[in-house]
């Protein structure tokens, strides 16, 4: 049994609020506005960089926090970085000597600047990337030929990287030896070709905190949504934690309820469950 006073909602963008063709729809746009009016704070919480986010997300008016690079940066109204927990130099350099025998497709993420690999910007569809997504990544990112040379120029001011891979074997190969030692690194996934790099306190639920904190909103009194691995530590400690049914297993195990898809407006269905707490003033059982 969940009482009505939700007064922050953190929203994952891809496979949550965007649809599979990345766009934004009327309804669900609608539907967080009328979150806004009723005075809840709607915070963006996503894997991209802050200088790729929506510009559906950036203009509408409300949103006052933007969560980047899972949480890694937290932006604020006026585009102010209000937070960074920035990966360590050490851990850098080792996340390149343990991945040293590899050929891997590289991306990197720091404050204002954003690059890949140039094979993966020249054709992203051939390393696992959607269609609907080629224009995103060839519009928000750099390129380079040694991507793990940019990552070591750069070792001091990573917010984070990651890498992509389409080969499932290899991916849990890889996954698996860089958990066994990096203690002291957040290792994660929204999406299931990538694997991603941040230091272990730049969480989205870390973020949410830091957030409440700022604004005085009690832990206990926020709701959050998503649909990758990523989001499974902001759904599991929020007041209400929801998940779409196009998520994750580890995210659909971490909710309190279920959605529908990001391709059935779910975050719509949310928002109208949690006004409902709001107005009508009573207990309410999600079903």
């Amino acid at each position: 049994m969940i009482k009505n006073k939700v007064k922050l909602l953190a929203l994952d963008l891809d496979g949550t609020v965007l649809t599979s063709n990345n766009t934004l729809s009327d309804e669900v746009k609608a539907a967080i506005q009328r979150a806004i009016d009723a005075g809840i704070e709607v915070v963006a919480a996503s894997g991209r960089p802050f200088c790729s986010m929506p510009k559906e997300i950036l203009s509408m008016d409300g949103i006052r926090y933007i969560i980047a690079s899972n949480g890694a940066a937290v932006y604020d109204v006026n585009k102010n970085r209000v937070r960074s927990v920035t990966l360590r130099e050490s851990d850098v350099i080792k996340l390149l000597k343990l991945t040293e025998d590899y050929d891997l497709i590289w991306e990197a993420f720091l404050d204002g600047e954003t690059c890949t690999d140039k094979r993966y910007y020249d054709d992203p569809v051939k390393y696992g990337c959607h269609e609907a997504y080629v224009e995103y990544v060839q519009s928000s990112r750099g390129c380079s030929d040694d991507m793990r040379g940019y990552i070591f120029e750069r070792k001091d001011k990573l917010d984070s990287v990651e890498i992509v891979c389409s080969n499932k074997a290899l991916r849990e190969e890889i996954r698996a030896k860089l958990e066994d030692n990096l203690d002291t690194v957040y290792i994660t996934s929204s999406s299931a070709d990538f694997i991603e790099f941040m230091d272990r306190d730049a969480t989205k639920s870390n973020a949410v905190r830091f957030i409440c904190e700022r604004e005085n909103i009690d832990i206990n009194d926020t709701a959050a949504c998503g649909n990758a691995d990523n989001d499974v530590d902001m759904i599991a400690q929020a007041g209400v934690g929801a998940a779409v049914k196009n998520a994750t297993k580890s995210c659909l195990e971490a909710a309190d309820i279920v959605v529908d898809s990001n391709d059935k407006n779910g975050v719509k269905q949310l928002i109208e469950k949690l006004l409902e707490l709001k107005v009508v003033g009573r207990e309410y059982r999600f079903r």
